[in-house]
């Protein structure tokens, strides 16, 4: 019993030193970061003492050095020599002691002498560097792993990439990861995680350029297929997906591969808006691969889908393309027929004939045709009717499209299919003038779980409650809203004019302006567009659509009119007048991609 009860007391007689050891060192890095080196240095020489740990001996070192305290420091160095003869980081640590009190050749001399008693010892060798590293002796800490490599044969060229990274000597960094994949082809991972972080914090480009050239360097001397690799991967980092085919293509060729390779990065430059050279990816493996590949059914849609963004974001205008994309689209329907795959092409098709070639009536036929497939599941027949139903409403079908919406709501209560026919119903409703009942079913969908919806009808919203009091001004820019929806430019334009000319004070001024930059936009006139924008975020720039427009006409001098001054300006107005828009995380993005150009 007396043995268990002094059990119980040395326990406790622990736990209470040991709480109180914590509270020395909480309050010990404490005043060390408020600069207190005197009360910080009496703490951590309490706890080296107790505990022996390296950690806080260096801590006590560097508070004496920080207080000017050399001659103590300098004692308590060659003290910890003297019991630790075999511990060669003291010996560095004195000559560290030397040069903070800049006897530079002493510190020099100190320093050989621990590199001279290095031993094969791979720990030694890890424990000095390391050491060297801490004390921002970078050029010793690679003399250490150099020496090291001497003595045991080991590389140490992960360890020297990490010096090399310390001091941000660039050139090293890449040669040393290079050698890294030369020792190993399989650690092509490890190297890309390693040169990483230096290519996305990469500026000014110098880091990117040095590792390209350095790879193309190593291409040259002895090919293989994890430096390709590297490189494509290189220029993915910076999206160079043009880049990236040339080498793709050159390797998916001399390993004779199936074409995954191709469809994959064909995939990620589609997400990335490079369309074109996602086409060329997806037309590689048709032309190259043929009819019998196991990929051939899917580069022939990503080849559809690639020419159909670029008609939708005004890359390709001309007519007779846009037809060919056309009877491309109807032969491949025809080749592989309709099925659950096939949605969102039929989807984009739809759009394609609706809204680029007048012809509705077509695009609905697909659209039937395709919710007449067995094997659809809910979300594809939800998705299908949204499409059904846009299509009668810019048809002038507005009965039918309520209908149509309504189903949609009623067959996905409660997730987003539900939520956008709800939505699309209320719009209808303010395109017609009923706008309390629009309003009333706006405010249920600003909870939306879908942001887009939630964040569509709260716009929605706030402008029919903004605008209530001027029922009839409102009707005509909804009827002028509605027109927009169905590709009638001039009946809308007219709306439009209508209000600005004869309610010159109303609070849909700025709208109006905003809707017919929209309409330019639609029209592919880009400066006419870019004028608009640029009017709402100039002279109305006290109102909620001017950040919108200030983006908008950025993003139109940037990409459409090469005038990139006036797109680093609006970005940059951005940012400094409206700093909480939802377009100032993407404006300073751009400002910098500009920056650097």
């Amino acid at each position: 019993m007396k043995r268990i009860f002094l059990l119980i007391v040395l326990a406790l007689v622990l736990k209470i030193s040991w709480a109180q050891s914590q509270d020395d060192l909480q309050l010990a890095y404490s005043y060390y970061s408020a600069q207190e080196y005197e009360k910080a240095s009496y703490l951590f020489e309490n706890m080296f003492n107790k505990t022996k740990s390296k950690t806080y001996f260096i801590y006590f070192v560097n508070c004496l050095l920080n207080s000017d305290n050399f001659d103590k420091a300098e004692k308590a160095v060659k003290k910890q020599i003297s019991s630790s003869k075999n511990d060669l980081t003291y010996k560095i640590l004195l000559g560290f002691v030397y040069r903070r009190q800049n006897f530079i050749d002493k510190a020099a001399a100190q320093y050989e002498e621990a590199l001279s008693q290095i031993t094969a010892d791979k720990n030694q060798i890890i424990q000095c560097a390391n050491m060297f590293s801490s004390l921002s002796e970078p050029d010793w800490a690679e003399k250490t792993y150099l020496k090291g490599r001497d003595l045991t044969g080991e590389k140490f060229t992960s360890e020297l990439f990490s010096v090399y990274a310390s001091s941000r000597n660039q050139k090293k960094m890449v040669e040393t990861g290079l050698d890294l994949l030369d020792e190993n082809p399989q650690n092509v991972s490890t190297v890309q995680g390693m040169f990483q972080y230096y290519v996305n914090n990469d500026i000014n480009n110098e880091f990117y350029d040095l590792l390209r050239l350095g790879i193309l360097q190593r291409i040259q001397k002895s090919p293989s297929t994890e430096k390709s690799e590297l490189l494509i991967w290189l220029f993915l980092q910076k999206k160079n997906f043009k880049s990236a085919f040339i080498q793709a293509k050159a390797l998916d060729k001399r390993l004779n591969e199936e074409g995954q390779r191709m469809i994959i990065l064909g995939d990620e430059a589609l997400n990335a808006k490079d369309f074109e050279t996602a086409s060329d990816c997806y037309s590689y493996v048709m032309e190259e691969k043929g009819i019998e590949n196991r990929y051939y059914k899917r580069a022939v849609y990503g080849v559809l889908t690639s020419m159909y963004e670029r008609i939708a974001g005004g890359m390709i205008t001309d007519s007779s393309e846009i037809y060919a994309l056309e009877k491309r689209y109807i032969k491949t329907f025809e080749e592989f027929g309709l099925n659950n795959q096939s949605v969102n092409d039929i989807k984009n098709f739809s759009i394609l004939e609706t809204y680029y070639l007048n012809s509705p009536d077509k695009a609905k036929t697909w659209v039937e045709k395709t919710l007449n497939v067995p094997s659809l599941n809910y979300s594809q027949r939800a998705q299908l009717n949204l499409t059904l139903g846009n299509i009668e409403l810019f048809s002038g079908d507005i009965w039918g499209a309520v209908m149509t919406f309504a189903k949609v709501e009623n067959d996905n209560k409660q997730n987003e299919y539900g939520d956008e026919a709800k939505f699309n119903k209320a719009r209808i409703a303010y395109y017609t003038g009923n706008f309390k009942w629009a309003a009333s079913q706006l405010d249920v969908l600003k909870a939306a779980t879908s942001k887009l919806v939630a964040n569509d009808a709260m716009e929605l919203s706030l402008l029919i409650t903004d605008n209530q009091d001027a029922d009839s001004v409102l009707e005509i820019y909804a009827r002028g809203d509605m027109y927009f929806s169905q590709n009638q430019f001039g009946k809308s334009e007219a709306s439009l004019d209508s209000i600005i000319e004869k309610y010159s004070t109303s609070p849909l001024v700025d709208e109006c302006y905003f809707l017919k930059a929209k309409i330019y936009e639609r029209k592919l006139n880009w400066q006419k567009a870019a004028d608009y924008y640029k009017k709402v975020a100039d002279d109305y720039s006290y109102d909620v659509l001017a950040d919108k427009a200030a983006y908008n006409f950025a993003e139109i001098s940037a990409f459409r009119l090469s005038d990139k001054e006036k797109a680093k300006e609006y970005y940059m107005k951005i940012l400094t007048d409206y700093p909480g828009s939802v377009f100032a995380t993407s404006s300073r993005e751009k400002y910098r991609e500009l920056e650097k150009k």
